[in-house]
């Protein structure tokens, strides 16, 4: 799912008030119903079903706290794989406030109204008189971890990595049955799900849950697959190569998606997405911040009194010359532009910095300590 920024689409401060957020919302649900808006109608379909997303998390204490800690990577946890969509929204005794009943009704329960289903507008549908009907849940999505060096990060690189991954089962040839034949389960007439009708307030809520007597197969038992247990699929590990790309860093994630865990039955849905996440290992010799690297160097001591010139590694195995200028002290930082990490996803790179380390003679023959004094001390 694509990083949102809720703050920005609402045009609020991350420290806006409740009253702050209601006030955004009422002008741009004003500005971009289609019942009103006098450009594109569908593009001001996707910005209305944008804000009132965004709305439904900001306004919401519990969602805009993890949204704080999470950012967006909380709309995964509350509208699933498939993103916010209008059965999500939970505020309709928020939105009559802000519009008041009037606009309300004008804007929520025409025909034009998102969600709209012949009978009223998405508010009938889903909170006054209509059925909310549980959505079929997708697989789950799986995070792993990859260690990669500071040399992959800053060359770029390939990684093959193996992942369990749900593929049509090759006994039955997909059908979840040992005759090839689609049998119905007499528990649910091959549904594959037990609905059950709550009353809430003036709404029925219908919640579809996974038979259990096919687990959500839809076929009878007596017929089913023994390779896939009737589900037509079966898990198969499988190599998948991930592309990193230059100038990656710790947390950096790489979605594969339909590669995390299969769905638990037939009823519907994809298998959840494989998000994984890198680590960049800390190098013997280089130290990295940001797109910057140091590294540390040791020059003598007439080097660092007289000046001249030494060759440094770089990340990328190569040796570039550096100047050392006269009367060099020790710890000093001398800079080589444009030597360090790649940007990601652009131009430039950040810059090598090498820290001298001025190692003291040892060992010195008393002639050799005679000369020095006379050259430093003058007697």
């Amino acid at each position: 799912m694509p990083k949102k920024d809720y703050y920005a689409i609402l045009g609020v401060s991350k420290d806006a008030k409740e009253k702050d957020i209601k006030r955004a919302y009422r002008k741009l649900a004003k500005q971009y119903h289609p019942d009103t808006y006098k450009g594109d109608k569908k593009k001001a379909e996707e910005k209305f079903k944008e804000i009132s997303e965004a709305y439904e998390v900001l306004v919401d204490k519990e969602k805009r706290a993890k949204y704080d800690q999470i950012g967006s990577r909380v709309a995964d946890e509350a509208f699933g794989p498939e993103g916010f969509d209008w059965s999500h929204f939970t505020h309709s005794q928020d939105v009559e406030d802000i519009f008041g009943s009037a606009i309300f009704n004008s804007y929520f329960r025409s025909a034009s109204s998102p969600g709209f289903t012949g009978s009223g507008g998405i508010f009938d549908t889903l909170f006054d008189s209509g059925e909310r009907i549980q959505k079929p849940v997708h697989g789950a999505d799986v995070r792993l971890g990859l260690n990669i060096t500071l040399e992959d990060a800053a060359m770029g690189t390939e990684k093959t990595i193996e992942v369990p991954m749900s593929r049509r089962c090759k006994a039955c040839g997909g059908s979840g049955t040992r005759s090839g034949k689609s049998s119905t389960c007499p528990y649910c007439n091959g549904a594959g799900q037990i609905r059950n009708v709550q009353r809430r307030g003036g709404s029925h809520v219908i919640t579809a849950t996974v038979c259990p007597q096919c687990k959500g197969t839809g076929k009878s038992n007596f017929d089913l697959c023994s390779a896939c247990g009737g589900k037509g699929t079966v898990s198969k590990r499988t190599k998948i190569v991930l592309k990193i790309k230059k100038g990656v860093g710790s947390g950096y994630e790489i979605k594969v998606p339909n590669a995390g865990r299969p769905p638990e039955s037939q009823i519907g849905g994809k298998p959840g997405n494989l998000y994984v996440v890198l680590n960049v290992l800390p190098h013997p010799v280089f130290e990295r911040r940001g797109n910057d690297l140091s590294l540390k160097v040791p020059i003598d001591f007439a080097q660092a009194a007289l000046g001249g010139e030494i060759m440094v590694w770089t990340i990328e195995g190569k040796q570039v010359k550096l100047t050392i200028p006269a009367e060099t002290q020790t710890d000093a930082k001398l800079r080589l532009r444009g030597l360090g990490m790649p940007q990601l996803g652009g131009k430039g790179r950040g810059d090598l910095y090498v820290r001298v380390i001025v190692e003291t003679p040892r060992n010195l023959s008393a002639p050799q300590k005679e000369l020095l004094r006379q050259a430093l001390v003058g007697t």
